[in-house]
């Protein structure tokens, strides 16, 4: 696939409101491709495609759609089948302990990490083979190595993304085609997820510029023979490394993993249907914070993914 776009080339990029998703839509736009930018709002949506569009001279179509919903979810895998890229970059965090949130929320977080991005994969794929072109970028994090994030289901739902892109890219079907599938798996982004999920900030040594991360995982997918996995800072690629392959005892000692059963986070929540529902806790906020940011947008607020 060319680094410019072709003619009538389109990307669908999840979570695009904000962060990753944003520069991501920026990236894909300054090469030439048209976009269909879809999150929960619509307001950001629009203000984002009519400044691509007006910058670039590309068509960008906002889809407003919460993809936590089966309805959401419908009506982005409707635009997914006839997209050149998908980027599944929508995705949620919750910053309380698995035994403290409540299923709704889980739920919710679970949907947009897990069920979304297979829903949009499994309508996506079929087209991009019989066109014989496509590329996948499945935002996943470094969470997804270890368990670093322990006591929540953050990063087994991570730890899926990365999963599910493996198995199919390794596949004879995509091996063989122009077809490609890429996970991103991301460090620490500048983002506001570590102030709502309450954690403390990522020390600023190993943080990366939404911008460079959107750069660099963009370059990644429009290579002639894209990589299976991305990940995008020679720190995080040795780090990713260490936790995959170390001894699962030692990478779950304290100063290398937060353990959210030891941790209160206290914080306000309005009850559900007092205005727009939230996850409980404090939710993530288009970045991951162990290992990425990822923005998709949930209850009028930007979400956190990887």
């Amino acid at each position: 696939m060319s680094t410019t776009g072709p003619e009538g080339s389109t990307a669908l990029i999840t979570g695009a409101s904000y962060g990753i998703g944003a520069d991501i839509a920026r990236a894909l736009a300054a090469r030439g491709h048209h976009l269909v930018l879809v999150a929960r709002s619509a307001e950001p949506l629009d203000r984002l495609a009519a400044a691509l569009e007006a910058e670039f001279g590309i068509s960008a179509r906002p889809l407003a759609a919460d993809l936590s919903t089966e309805a959401g979810m419908d009506a982005a895998a409707a635009r997914a089948g006839d997209a050149d890229i998908l980027v599944n970059n929508a995705g949620a965090g919750l910053g309380l302990s698995f035994e403290r949130t409540a299923w709704e929320e889980e739920r919710r977080m679970l949907a947009l990490n897990v069920v979304a991005p297979s829903r949009l994969v499994h309508a996506a794929l079929p087209g991009m083979l019989r066109r014989g072109r496509g590329r996948i970028l499945n935002v996943s994090s470094v969470a997804a190595t270890a368990p670093v994030w322990q006591g929540t289901t953050y990063g087994a739902s991570k730890a899926y993304a990365l999963a599910l892109t493996e198995s199919l890219a390794h596949t004879r079907r995509i091996r063989t085609s122009p077809v490609a599938l890429t996970a991103l798996v991301l460090g620490h982004t500048v983002s506001e997820f570590h102030e709502r999920a309450g954690i403390a900030p990522s020390p600023p040594s190993l943080t990366l510029a939404s911008p460079y991360v959107a750069e660099r995982a963009v370059r990644a997918i429009l290579r002639r023979r894209p990589p299976v996995v991305c990940v995008p800072s020679v720190r995080y690629k040795l780090l990713a490394g260490l936790l995959r392959h170390l001894p699962r005892r030692v990478v779950a000692l304290p100063l290398l993993a937060d353990d959210f059963t030891v941790t209160s986070y206290e914080a306000p929540r309005p009850p559900y249907g007092a205005g727009e529902p939230r996850t409980g806790g404090r939710e993530s906020a288009g970045s991951d914070g162990q290992d990425g940011v990822l923005p998709a947008e949930a209850h009028g607020q930007r979400e956190r993914q990887p």
